[in-house]
């Protein structure tokens, strides 16, 4: 049976990657995040050595695909003007774009970085962390969401909702659209004030 459509689909691999090789390595790592670089090849439809002439290592693969999911972000974020409207709208906005992202990027976040790649990684992303962070704090001062949330615990659980939402789909507990609900309903649930 077929699973139910999402209002808000979930996007695609090749929405983010450069190229059908990169999407076919990264569709088949959020299946199994595991998976060794013959099994890549093999996944993506291509040799080994050409796999290895597009990627010269398993840490160069993750390492483009995880800065594309960096990219895909920080697009994401600001696709969805956290700073317009008013905080819980810009919430449904943000929530919804990185839904979105879940299930195709989410189980990069487990796979393993060098630390200057991590670094890099994470510098490309400060501004837009600090944008939902700003976001956080003006949902505080306008009395929409509990200020005793800390806005880098709201950071965190939403890095690892997304880890989550995207083991689930891969194990087979939830469908992408239930993922993107849940994440969705868990992180209005921990903000918004109770009336």
């Amino acid at each position: 049976m077929p699973a139910p459509s999402s209002p808000h689909p979930s996007a695609s691999a090749g929405e983010f990657f450069a190229d059908p090789v990169a999407a076919s390595v990264a569709r088949h790592l959020a299946l199994a995040p595991a998976a060794s670089m013959p099994e890549l090849a093999a996944a993506a439809g291509i040799s080994r050595a050409t796999l290895f002439r597009r990627f010269p290592s398993r840490a160069a693969l993750v390492a483009e695909l995880c800065q594309a999911a960096a990219e895909a972000f920080v697009r994401a974020v600001q696709d969805a003007a956290p700073d317009d409207g008013s905080p819980v709208q810009a919430l449904e906005r943000v929530v919804e774009g990185l839904g979105r992202l879940a299930a195709v990027v989410g189980l990069l976040g487990l796979q393993p970085l060098q630390e200057h790649v991590e670094a890099a990684l994470l510098e490309q992303t400060a501004a837009t962390e600090e944008s939902l962070r700003r976001l956080v704090r003006r949902g505080q001062e306008s009395g929409d969401f509990r200020v005793e949330v800390d806005p880098e615990w709201v950071l965190t659980m939403l890095t690892w909702l997304m880890v989550g939402a995207a083991d689930g789909v891969r194990l087979g507990r939830l469908t992408t659209a239930a993922a993107q609900t849940h994440l969705a309903a868990t992180l209005t649930a921990t903000l918004h004030r109770r009336p």
